[in-house]
């Protein structure tokens, strides 16, 4: 960040102030157009609460007066539309203002906002003197602020521009660049839930601007600040126009690359192409055949797809046969003619035996028989003669009790092979179903009870399996037995999955989780309900319960805690070291030596100021001076002499009480000892110390004038939880920034280390006063602030 040029201070002077935002994405360059957001309101034709016509700093032109704490000026519809636009498509963009800010206010000049979070907006501080420019980072989701240290609020006319260019920030007053900054590139899609554009507010009840508008414009296109400045000189080019042409020819490259790699492509398929003939014919065995043309070679079909020949064997119909033949020269097997004997058809070389030791053969529709000779056909058979005995229809004798399994057998393997008396035969085993030679399985789950179906009974489903089945448990349900299951309370038995702060109910067959009272989620992940959530770094640890982060308390950790106060046990540790004072900020403190005293910078500790010496003393001339820890006294050793006090060029008499600041300091002359404090204010005080002599309350209790925190009228609402009231002066966080209510309007800024307590995290005093080192204060969802003061061993003085 570089300061350019600062310009003084001048009430009578006229100040531009400009913003322009380009983005280094942006693909085509926009030409320069604006739009009048005031001139969008259409407020010199309605009444709005707050707003007033009055004569702004160029007379021709009508400028508006903002005050009180109602006011609605949301520009919508169509101009809303177009300046989301404006800003979404445009490389770069200017906000440009003419305004006059009262004194002390902190107000938004221009804003687009969703609730209470900003996306993109222009602000002046009249309690910091800064201008600042909140914006959402490209990518990112948690608003930054640059900040341009200026007084704007000083009650004069003047003219407000920034510029940002690409990640180039540049602040003009009175057409004078201020400061030069980098900053990471703006988001601009603009496509948020609830966005709106506000002018002269953030919403509607916070950030309210008091004073007068005369222009709030934005303008697209780079050099925008001309339209308010058209004297000044152009850059050339700007960062936006920069970054746009290095992605043009980026792109460019990108696209002379792809060009080379279709280039290099086609000279492939054209060196391809030179090879074949026009027509893409084919040749096969000295024979041309045409593109698409089909042929048979052998028992194959060809056909010709540009220049390429493709062969398939040829398709045969099917044979409705037993035993198809295959002629010789033939491609597809034959049906041959059928046998009729005796009113029987018999297929073509099919075998049948009409009678004993006789088999007959069907060819091409001729029967041929031949007879069989027993004593060469039939195998020798093992027993004796006389135990062989002849079967009715069979050549052959037999043997009684032959195991003719074990000779070979043709059961399916899921069958049984089984010896009959002269032959065996095959039986599928139990679950499966067919002749013994070709066995399949039984789906027993299709049908219940009986010798082919399923068992299975109450809370169990079938489940087939080769062979058999098996009953399997519902979910929810445990076996009892090979048939049967019964209900699991998952519940009572903790084997659910709910969440440990959910309740379990049981259902047949399951169960169902429900997060309890204060809770939400869907049973099985619950976590606490703490309505507007937890503040300031605090998360949620029970229902409308926060855990707050160190230096912060209350109900949402909405309240500083005084880490400045008493402590609650006398041995605890105090929070500085001896001769320092503690000074509470928001979620922190930090230390100050106390009057009379001075930080030794090498010492790290608070050293005596004799204030004899170096003249801070108040005692009269004729008084002799003499220094004690932490002050001085004093002492007349000769005549005459006076123990007044010398107050800046006056006598004051001794035992005098009088008031400085307008009665808000109380001042005091003791024994040439004169010194000053704030005066107490009624709402500090208790009803015990005011009941004394009036006169003395007069003198210690400080006009009306001096306490607006006593008021309510002064009093600010917190920015979300408005229950929670502040009183003028007092400090709080919100969004990782501090924010300070005054006089009834609330001004936040970032923590900065001059702070003390937004920065860094309070050192602590060890033993015998022994000074440890403060560390950063960190907040969950806010980034460590920069601070060069949190160095390691770095005291907390300031």
């Amino acid at each position: 960040m570089h300061k350019i040029v600062h310009i003084p201070e001048n009430k009578n002077s006229t100040h531009y102030f400009k913003v322009t935002i380009s983005s280094s994405k942006a693909k085509h360059y926009q030409p320069s157009t604006e739009l009048d957001l005031l001139a969008a309101l259409s407020l010199h034709n309605t009444t709005r609460p707050g707003v007033t016509i009055i004569p702004g700093m160029q007379p021709q032109r009508t400028a508006y007066t903002l005050q009180g704490d109602t006011r609605s000026l949301q520009v919508e519809g169509a101009p809303f539309e177009r300046a989301a636009e404006l800003l979404r498509r445009s490389p770069e963009f200017t906000l440009l203002a003419t305004l006059r800010q009262e004194p002390a206010n902190s107000g938004t000049i221009l804003s687009f906002s969703h609730g209470f979070n900003r996306y993109l907006e222009l602000q002046s501080s009249g309690r910091r003197d800064e201008v600042r420019l909140h914006y959402v980072a490209a990518g990112a989701t948690t608003p930054r602020v640059e900040t341009f240290p200026f007084r704007l609020a000083d009650g004069a006319w003047h003219r407000v521009a920034l510029a940002v260019s690409g990640a180039q920030a540049t602040l003009f007053v009175d057409c004078h660049p201020l400061y030069r900054r980098l900053i990471p590139p703006p988001d601009r899609n603009f496509t948020k839930p609830q966005l709106a554009l506000w002018v002269g507010q953030r919403n509607s009840k916070h950030s309210l601007f008091k004073g007068s508008l005369q222009e709030v414009r934005l303008v697209s296109g780079p050099h925008g600040y001309l339209v308010q400045c058209p004297g000044l000189d152009s850059e050339c080019p700007t960062c936006g126009q920069f970054a746009l042409l290095q992605a043009t020819v980026q792109e460019l490259t990108s696209h002379i690359h792809d060009l080379s790699l279709k280039l290099v492509g086609t000279e492939a398929r054209l060196k391809r192409l030179e090879q074949c003939d026009c027509q893409k014919s084919c040749y096969s065995n000295g024979t041309v055949h045409a593109d698409g043309a089909t042929w048979q070679k052998d028992c194959n079909r060809c056909s010709c797809v540009h220049g390429e020949i493709t062969c398939r064997p040829v398709e045969c119909d099917r044979a409705e046969c037993k035993n198809p033949v295959l002629h010789p020269g033939e491609c597809c097997p034959t049906c041959l003619r059928q046998c009729l004997l005796k009113g029987t058809l018999y297929e073509h070389g099919e075998r049948f035996a009409p009678k004993e030791c006789a088999e007959c053969v069907c060819h091409d529709g001729n029967m041929q028989c031949t007879r069989v000779d027993p004593e060469t056909a039939c195998p020798p058979l093992p027993c004796d003669p006389p135990d062989q005995f002849t079967v009715p229809g069979e050549c052959c004798k037999f043997c009684p009790g032959v195991d003719y399994c074990s000779m070979g057998h043709s059961c399916d393997e899921n069958a049984t092979c089984m010896n009959l008396n002269t032959k065996y035969t095959c039986k599928c085993n139990q679950g499966f179903q067919g002749d013994g030679l070709s066995c399949e399985d039984v789906d027993e789950c299709q049908q219940a009870g009986g010798l082919y179906g399923h068992h299975c009974h109450s809370n169990t489903r079938c489940v087939n399996v080769l062979g058999s089945y098996v009953c399997q448990c519902l979910p929810g349900y445990t076996r009892k037995d090979k048939f049967n299951c019964v209900e699991v309370d998952e519940c009572a038995s903790q084997t659910h999955g709910c969440h440990e702060d959910a309740q379990c109910a049981n259902t047949p067959g399951s169960y169902t989780c429900q997060c309890r009272e204060g809770y939400t989620g869907d049973g099985y992940a619950c976590t606490p309900i703490c309505t507007g959530g937890c503040l300031n770094g605090g998360v949620c640890a029970g229902p409308e319960r926060c855990a707050c982060a160190h230096g912060f308390g209350g109900t949402r950790c909405e309240r500083d805690v005084d880490e400045c106060a008493p402590p609650a046990h006398p041995s605890a540790h105090a929070p500085c070291v001896p001769r320092a004072s503690c000074v509470n900020t928001p979620g922190s403190y930090y230390c100050v030596c106390r009057d009379g005293y001075r930080r030794d910078p090498h010492r790290d500790h608070c050293e005596d100021v004799d204030e004899c010496a170096e003249g801070f003393h108040t005692c009269h001339p004729s008084a002799r001076c003499v220094n004690v820890e932490g002050g001085f006294r004093c002492e007349c050793d000769t005549q005459p002499c006076e123990l007044s006090c010398s107050w800046q060029g006056n006598i004051i008499p001794d035992g005098s009480r009088w008031k400085e600041a307008g009665g808000c300091r109380a001042c005091s002359c003791d024994a040439g000892i004169a010194s000053c404090a704030r005066a107490l204010c009624a709402c500090d005080t208790d009803n015990t110390s005011l009941a004394m002599d009036s006169s003395e309350n007069e003198m210690r209790v400080a006009p009306a004038s001096c306490c607006p925190h006593c008021e309510p009228r002064f009093h600010c609402r917190h920015q979300e939880m408005h229950h929670v009231t502040f009183r003028s002066g007092e400090r709080w966080l919100y969004q990782c920034q501090i924010c300070e209510c005054l006089l009834g309007e609330v001004d936040c800024w970032e923590p900065e280390c001059e702070e003390g307590g937004g920065c860094c995290a309070g050192g602590e005093a060890g033993a015998a006063g022994e000074w440890r080192a403060p560390h950063r204060l960190e907040l969950a969802g806010c980034a460590p602030p920069h601070c060069a003061a949190c160095a390691v061993r770095t005291p907390r003085f300031f």
